[in-house]
């Protein structure tokens, strides 16, 4: 069982140190040093994620604790965001990362139920999200919860060309 709460700006460095280990633990293989650098710079900077972190209405970050209080994962869901290809307004799970030593606890289950009926409280009709082509785990994860692909788009670093799957899964009330 994990405890979700939604970040505020006095999280600002945790989100930030928990952002930069999950991200490189999961997809260090696509980057080079340099290139995740940058990208965990920007993606991450205290200047972006503080501006975010203060715009509760248009973002909603989350941060997962275990029983032993240690921060083990996190969420970033932009409200009322157009869908690509489709463009229907929907709630965008953005980020959605646990630490890798935490898998297979059920975590994300718990944590994406949470997001589910935050966006439904707020009246928002679809929760989409985009996925690495290659990252057939996530992508089953999800086909679990009911989304379904809606088309592919182009993503790339700085090492390859790897295109993102977009899936999106309706919100019944």
């Amino acid at each position: 069982m994990i405890n979700i709460r939604e970040a505020t700006k006095a999280d600002l460095d945790v989100l930030r140190e928990i952002g930069c280990e999950t991200y490189q633990e999961h997809f260090s293989d696509i980057w080079s040093l340099s290139g995740m650098q940058d990208f965990l710079n920007q993606d991450f900077s205290p200047n972006l994620l503080g501006k975010s972190l203060e715009s509760s209405a248009c973002h909603l970050w989350l941060i997962a604790s275990n029983e032993s209080d240690r921060v083990v994962g996190f969420a970033k869901v932009n409200w009322s965001t157009p869908a690509p290809l489709t463009g229907e307004l929907g709630a965008e799970l953005q980020k959605i990362y646990f630490l890798k030593s935490e898998a297979g606890r059920g975590y994300g289950k718990q944590l994406l139920h949470f997001i589910c009926s935050r966006a439904r409280e707020r009246g928002e009709r679809l929760l989409w999200l985009d996925v690495l082509k290659t990252n057939s785990n996530a992508r089953r994860f999800y086909e679990g919860f009911g989304f379904q692909e809606i088309g592919e788009i182009p993503f790339k670093t700085d090492l390859v060309e790897i295109g993102m799957v977009a899936m999106a899964c309706e919100l019944s009330r």
